[in-house]
């Protein structure tokens, strides 16, 4: 019995280490903050696209939470290619992001309810500046999208302003 338990409590541990990465950009308008590291569920991925003069596929993580937004991707130190995070919003608004507790330098790109990338910011860590020091990216017109890739995505693949973005299946919807 007690070399089950104990392999029971080694496969936990393991698996617990496969469940993903740290969170990063933090939302300004969310009002909370949060500094703890924790884990992301691979399980809320999705597939899409952005689709300019070719169709170039990514792989997001959703963040259709207040918690999830929030914390987006701080700690992060790195993510593989083509891969990101979607903030995903009840209503289209203006949004506005920080870079607090983010470790790598990121593309936030802004998409209108119907799809259409709205504007493109190229965000840099601030790793020792307060609050109020940090600079704030944000929406040229109201979004409800918000997807986080590595900085130079946008400008290695095309995608500016009237990009279209199309989710592969169902839109993610927002969780309270």
């Amino acid at each position: 019995m007690r070399v089950t338990a104990a392999l029971l409590v080694a496969c936990l541990v393991v698996l617990s280490g496969c469940l993903g990465g740290l969170g990063s950009g933090e939302l300004l308008q969310s009002g909370k903050q949060s500094t703890t590291p924790t884990t992301t569920d691979t399980e809320s991925n999705v597939s899409a696209a952005f689709v300019t003069d070719n169709r170039t596929a990514v792989t997001l993580e959703v963040a259709n939470s207040p918690d999830e937004r929030a914390r987006g991707l701080m700690f992060r130190q790195s993510m593989p290619q083509n891969h990101g995070m979607v903030f995903v919003f009840e209503e289209a608004q203006s949004q506005s992001f920080w870079m607090k507790n983010t470790k790598m330098p990121l593309d936030i790109i802004f998409i209108a309810p119907n799809g259409t990338v709205i504007n493109v910011e190229h965000a840099d860590p601030q790793p020792n500046a307060s609050d109020s020091e940090l600079r704030s990216y944000r929406s040229d017109a109201p979004a409800k999208y918000v997807v986080e890739m590595k900085q130079g995505f946008a400008n290695r693949t095309g995608i500016k302003p009237g990009t279209k973005f199309v989710f592969d299946g169902d839109r993610p919807s927002v969780e309270n």
